[in-house]
């Protein structure tokens, strides 16, 4: 590229030459520029011409036609200054050609030359245009460089942006070649759905106040990650259910919990998407969660979150609300005995004198339990309130004196609290005498006094010993169902002599319990009962092997069935059950029963303890809230 230069053609060996002289001014405004060129003859050998009207030059492609004067000596003559405006590129840049054609018309040495022509190609200096810019990708509330690239330094420059729907100006008519920039945290407006957005940067150059160009480029602005979405605060309310709101306290099992995120916004035009509360084992994705029951007791914490539209997390905010325990009332004993209206134990007292053992929750020293005794002759329908309270382990007296010494008794002792009211049934037999005849000499009993029509009644403390041959019946020993004898105090199966040692044998309604030497049932059957008996609403078996199995009715009343609520069943408290006697290692236990009013089932609370059964009752009825239940257990495990 060059500003001027010059180029000639010549004849006759170079004894004729034209050369043309040519110069650039440029308009940098217009993106033009003026070519001048001088257009001389130079000859150093004699040549007379007149002048001439029909000489040419063509500067990028345009053609004038132009005069010359005469020449009558040597040297160099200007034959004409010419001029021609060009239009430069868009980038400034420009390219041309040149031609002359002189017409000299003349016989030099016998030899006729018309015209002499000189041409070139040229390459202008380009005129400088807008300036460029560049800047890395920057983070909204941060300082970022725009570095502009001066095509002149007589240049200024002024830079705007385009964000979105949002524009403004970054620097006008700047001279400096580093602008400083600070795209405000406010932009993040424009991109509400994402952490990121495209700004247009335009730098517009300018030549003292005329424009000349403008240039465009494209930056990413990121979101800082300190611009989150907000949440005020979480608070818990307690829905109190069936606790008396005057409690002011959650209650295991009885209270629920509303969770409320209060104050959730999102930042610089997010919206909120979604919301999160968790604990307790409960979680919800709205800005509200309502609690199932509390099954745990002491401190529970719930944590919130919510998520805006750019997929960006709060901070959490956290509660925490303090859970009371409670569980169900329950009784760990319970005993009931004859006794004169002294307290005095005795066998045909018309009194009873009872021990009963129970527990129940205090809840902060909120709930309390009402106890109640009642009392009915087996058989009979209805119950007869013996308007008697009591005590854990502390004996007490009731009956005034109305316990028939001719009847075996039920006795139920209740326990009420603000929530549960359970019960357990005992038995107290008739009086105890030698033997006794019932009215009309239909039944005997010996050791009590007779009950039944045609029945042979002996008292559950009292030892039958057997001799001679006595027949009892069918049963299964050794294996197989066989005709049982006793033949001198010794077993025998189908008149088979089992053992030769005449031993007493003791039998329990009919079933052997017991016999010594131990090999006279062994050689019989595999294994055999040591103990039996009642304690309680248990009745219970131990055998030689070491098994032992305990059976019985749970029967309570004013049960909620409703106290909690997990994968669409309803469930009560936990209900536990004193054993008969401590198991060597947990026992299985199986359970059946519920409540008649509504479908239910029972479920095992895990396995039992080696000192209680564990179980819940479960019902799929919201509003079974007070139910009598009735529950059969089946305990089996070992007792050495």
């Amino acid at each position: 590229m060059a500003s001027s230069g010059s180029f000639s053609g010549s004849i006759k060996d170079g004894h004729y030459i034209v050369r043309v002289d040519w110069s650039q001014a440029q308009d940098v405004t217009n993106n033009k520029s003026t070519i001048t060129a001088k257009v001389y003859l130079i000859n150093d050998w004699s040549l007379s011409i007149n002048g001439r009207t029909n000489n040419t030059i063509t500067i990028d492609g345009t053609k004038q036609t132009f005069s010359s004067p005469s020449i009558s000596s040597k040297g160099t003559h200007l034959l004409r200054t010419l001029t021609q405006t060009v239009n430069h590129a868009g980038d400034g840049s420009k390219s041309l050609s040149i031609s002359v054609v002189f017409h000299i018309e003349a016989t030099l040495s016998g030899v006729y030359y018309s015209t002499i022509t000189a041409s070139a190609n040229i390459a202008l200096d380009s005129i400088p245009r807008a300036s460029g810019i560049s800047m890395s990708a920057g983070t909204l509330g941060s300082a970022a460089t725009i570095t502009i690239s001066r095509a002149s330094s007589s240049f200024t420059h002024t830079i705007t942006y385009k964000f979105g729907s949002a524009a403004g100006t970054i620097a006008a008519k700047t001279s400096e070649t580093s602008v400083s920039w600070t795209p405000a945290l406010a932009l993040g407006n424009q991109i509400p759905n994402t952490t990121s957005g495209t700004a247009t940067l335009t730098c517009t150059t300018y030549n003292g106040s005329t424009s000349i160009g403008s240039k465009s480029i494209t930056v990413k602005l990121n979101l800082p990650a300190s611009v989150v979405p907000t949440i005020t605060s979480l608070t818990a309310t307690r829905v109190d259910g069936d606790v008396p709101s005057a409690w002011g306290i959650y209650v295991q099992t009885k209270s629920k919990a509303v969770l409320s995120i209060h104050g959730a916004a999102g930042s610089y035009g997010s919206a909120i998407a979604s919301y999160s509360i968790t604990g307790g084992g409960f979680a919800g994705t709205s800005d509200t969660l309502t609690t199932g029951f509390l099954n745990t007791a002491g401190t529970i914490t719930f944590t919130a979150t919510v998520t805006d539209s750019r997929g960006r997390t709060s901070a959490a905010k956290t509660v925490s609300i303090s859970v009371v325990s409670y569980s169900a009332p329950s009784f760990s004993s319970y005993l009931s005995q004859r006794c004169s209206s002294s307290g005095a134990l005795t066998s045909d007292g018309t009194y009873i004198k009872a021990s009963v053992s129970y527990s129940y929750s205090f809840c902060s020293g909120k709930n309390s339990v009402t106890r109640a005794t009642y009392y009915r002759r087996m058989g009979a329908t209805s119950w007869t309130n013996a308007n008697k309270s009591f005590s854990s382990g502390t004996a007490f007296t009731f009956g005034s004196g109305n316990i028939s010494t001719e009847s075996t008794y039920e006795i139920k002792y209740s326990l009420t609290d603000d929530f549960t009211t359970i019960s357990v049934i005992d038995t107290v037999s008739t009086a105890a005498v030698i033997m006794d005849f019932k009215a009309g000499g239909t039944g005997i009993a010996v050791g009590k006094v007779a009950e039944r029509n045609h029945c042979f009644e002996v008292a559950s403390d009292w030892f039958v010993r057997l001799n001679g041959t006595t027949y009892l019946g069918t049963s299964t020993l050794g294996g197989a169902a066989k005709p049982i004898y006793l033949n001198g105090g010794v077993p025998s199966v189908c008149s088979s002599t089992v053992g030769n040692v005449s031993t007493p044998v003791y039998m329990n309604g009919g079933t052997i319990t017991a016999c010594t030497p131990a090999s006279i049932i062994s050689g019989v059957c595999a294994d055999y009962v040591v103990e039996s008996g009642k304690s309680g609403i248990w009745t219970y078996r131990k055998w030689n092997s070491g098994i032992a199995e305990c059976w019985g009715i749970y029967s309570a009343s004013g049960v909620n069935l409703a106290a909690s609520h997990y994968s669409g069943f309803y469930y009560s408290a936990s209900i536990s059950v004193s054993l008969p006697f401590t198991f060597v290692a947990a026992p299985v236990g199986t359970y059946s029963g519920g409540c008649t009013d509504y479908i239910t089932f029972v479920t095992p609370t895990g396995q039992p303890t080696t000192t209680q059964a564990r179980f819940w009752i479960a019902c799929l009825d919201a509003g079974a809230k007070s139910c009598s239940v009735s529950v059969g257990m089946m305990i089996r495990g070992r007792w050495k």
